[in-house]
């Protein structure tokens, strides 16, 4: 088959994963290429609500290697943002609200008290509010609310738009989106994959990185056994006001709130293991509507703008795969579940280093590929 292009890296998946790597590849003169079977950003990375959350993520404790992971990214977030906005002269709509976490019974109650712990305990800014204390916060949350957590670290980005400025600033620094168009088979020297082929021809590449998301495990079926990714559906909805009823990113134990300044409120999310299923269910949305009225009634009377799913890039453990498959020589980057907003500075710095010195400024090795097989 006729070779379509050749570049020092392709990356087969143009989801926030893989423009962050393309970006940050190209900033140090690299030649990348981007294929992707639809529309940059179409998939998961367009219908996350883009909580930059590490703290609220935290549910097993905050010293472990995923979480260690995640506050690292989190702390790359503000240059991350100030550099793309700087170059493409687009508004991101980067905001630091803080998550307010409530509990309406004694069950939520005992969680929350864990969750102030665990981030007392890792040294890390956490305010327990009384109802009174939540309701001061928060005037239009329910009567039920007992007790709340605050946690001020906790951002907030349109993601939306940060992969669309994504695009623009990488394509600016030169990379090449080839969109529509599936891979559908590696390219092999020995045991080094070497390029990918499409239906329209092979694109060819010194390094290949695999950041498919929840495909990426079905690019070529040698590739299954290295990265068990499953799709976990995430059903979401937007409600609109003329102002919205909470200021704050807000958790409860059924939904979280994500507010935005135009009277937008996002309610979210379902998690679903029901294969490559993105339809979205009158199940999945009255689950979700019921428990955010119960949360916060006023919005009853709000106007439901938009509904959507979306497959996030679930694994085994919980924990992104990131680095190089043995035996087959190509990088992997997903798995990244509901995290792939937050993770995507750190994912596109360590790959980064991966590729141009081999030696990641972070160890990879709890998210290596291998552990899958030990």
């Amino acid at each position: 088959m006729e070779t379509k292009s050749s570049s020092d890296v392709v990356i087969i998946g143009a989801g926030i994963i893989g423009c962050a790597i393309a970006y940050q590849l190209a900033k140090q003169g690299l030649t990348v290429t981007i294929v992707d079977r639809g529309n940059p950003g179409s998939e998961a990375s367009s219908a996350a609500a883009g909580m930059l959350a590490p703290q609220a993520e935290a549910t097993h404790g905050l010293k472990g290697p995923f979480s260690e992971l995640c506050l690292a990214s989190h702390r790359l977030y503000p240059q991350f943002v100030a550099e793309i906005v700087e170059q493409t002269g687009i508004e991101i709509a980067y905001r630091k609200p803080g998550t307010l976490f409530v509990a309406t019974d004694y069950v939520e109650a005992e969680a929350l008290a864990g969750l102030l712990e665990r981030q007392r305990a890792a040294g890390l800014p956490a305010e327990e509010l009384t109802a009174d204390e939540v309701r001061h916060f928060e005037p239009a949350l329910a009567e039920t609310v007992q007790v709340g957590v605050y946690l001020p670290e906790d951002h907030h980005v349109d993601n939306r738009r940060l992969v669309s400025a994504l695009v623009v600033a990488a394509a600016q620094r030169g990379v090449t989106f080839i969109t529509h168009t599936p891979v559908i088979d590696l390219m092999m020297d020995g045991d080094r994959v070497t390029g990918v082929r499409t239906p329209t021809g092979v694109i060819a590449g010194g390094t290949i990185v695999n950041a498919a998301g929840s495909w990426a495990g079905l690019v070529a079926p040698q590739l299954q056994k290295h990265i068990p990714v499953r799709p976990i559906r995430g059903q979401m909805l937007c409600l609109k006001q003329s102002t919205p009823s909470v200021r704050h990113l807000v958790y409860s134990g059924h939904c979280y709130l994500v507010p935005w300044p135009d009277g937008r409120t996002l309610v979210g999310a379902t998690m679903e293991n029901v294969g490559y299923d993105k339809r979205i269910t009158a199940q999945g949305i009255n689950h979700l509507l019921r428990a955010a009225l119960a949360l916060v009634p006023s919005l009853a009377e709000a106007t439901i703008t938009e509904m959507w799913a979306g497959l996030r890039p679930g694994t085994p453990d919980d924990r992104p795969i990131l680095g190089r498959i043995p035996g087959i020589e190509m990088i992997v980057a997903t798995g990244h579940f509901r995290n792939g907003i937050l993770l995507a500075p750190i994912t596109a710095k360590l790959i980064g280093e991966l590729i141009v010195s081999g030696q990641p400024s972070i160890s990879l090795e709890p998210f290596a590929p291998s552990r899958f097989l030990e």
